[in-house]
């Protein structure tokens, strides 16, 4: 009955890419809205968590009707951005600088030029599957983390969707070991680095609380010297996104592992931070971000 379900799962997969390969871009970004408008309504679990995150990080200072505001735009925002992946078929090369526009460019070939790899930071925020997708048509690959899927026939398409550009995916059971081969042999690594880390994480801030932080950033530059560049996206009119790569972060070793590892990962979370505050809606406040608590305190 599994394999069942399994093959059953994937056929109407199948039919829903053959759907969005004939719509146009327009209508299925509108569906998108729709149906992250529809989870606002039915999923409360995790409408609850996107409110209290936002009440416990902005407090008083913002009024709950833009609490609210803010809650469902990032509903609608999700819910576009996941049809639209749908659509990844249809985009190429020469989709740069139509469907995706550009900033920031200088940085990102600057740090391939040095071949000493590259490890690229995001964060459930904007479109980043479409930023890893069009990386792949400007002639610079990533390898992507990601955990695999019950669903094998899934996983194989949903693999196919982000690689068509020529990336590479890493599943996370061996994530770091394909990493440190991925950035030896020159090709960029992209890691998001804004979800909950629980006991393994490092403690740094993130908007104004303690957050369990992944250190595997930090950890993979100390020890390859591969640059560390931040990448983020925001929507334009028509569907269109602009794609910012950053100035790199500074990787300093002083000698002290421990702090050197906290300082970064302190540093990249501060660049995720100020584009959360700058766009809130473009980022995932359903997840419960500060649930780890800090060694002798409360999250």
């Amino acid at each position: 009955m599994r394999s069942l379900r399994f093959l059953l799962e994937a056929a109407a997969f199948a039919v829903i890419l053959g759907a969005a390969r004939l719509l146009p871009r327009r209508a299925l970004l509108a569906l998108g809205s729709g149906a992250g408008w529809l989870g606002y309504l039915l999923d409360r679990r995790h409408r609850g968590i996107a409110i209290d995150n936002l009440r416990a990080i902005y407090g008083p200072s913002l009024h709950e009707a833009e609490v609210l505001r803010i809650v469902k735009a990032c509903w609608r925002h999700f819910g576009r951005i996941l049809f639209d992946a749908l659509a990844f078929p249809r985009l190429s090369a020469r989709s740069a600088g139509s469907v995706v526009q550009y900033e920031g460019l200088e940085h990102i070939r600057s740090a391939y030029a040095r071949g000493k790899g590259v490890i690229l930071f995001s964060a459930h925020y904007g479109h980043w599957e479409l930023v890893a997708l069009m990386q792949g048509y400007l002639a610079m690959p990533l390898a992507l983390v990601a955990r695999p899927l019950d669903n094998p026939y899934l996983e194989r398409m949903l693999a196919r969707l982000r690689s068509g550009s020529g990336n590479v995916i890493i599943h996370k059971r061996s994530a770091v070991r394909e990493m440190l081969r991925a950035i030896r042999r020159g090709i960029g690594v992209a890691i998001v680095i804004d979800q909950d880390a629980r006991d393994l994480g490092v403690i740094v801030p993130f908007m104004g609380r303690p957050a369990s932080t992944t250190p595997t950033l930090a950890l993979l530059a100390l020890r390859t010297g591969a640059a560390v560049v931040p990448v983020f996206s925001v929507p334009l009119a028509g569907g269109t996104w602009r794609v910012v790569y950053g100035p790199e972060v500074e990787v300093r070793d002083t000698g002290d592992h421990d702090a050197d590892v906290a300082r970064l990962t302190a540093a990249c979370t501060a660049v995720v931070e100020t584009w959360v505050r700058r766009h809130p809606e473009l980022w995932l406040w359903m997840h419960r971000r500060w649930k780890t608590a800090p060694p002798g305190g409360t999250a």
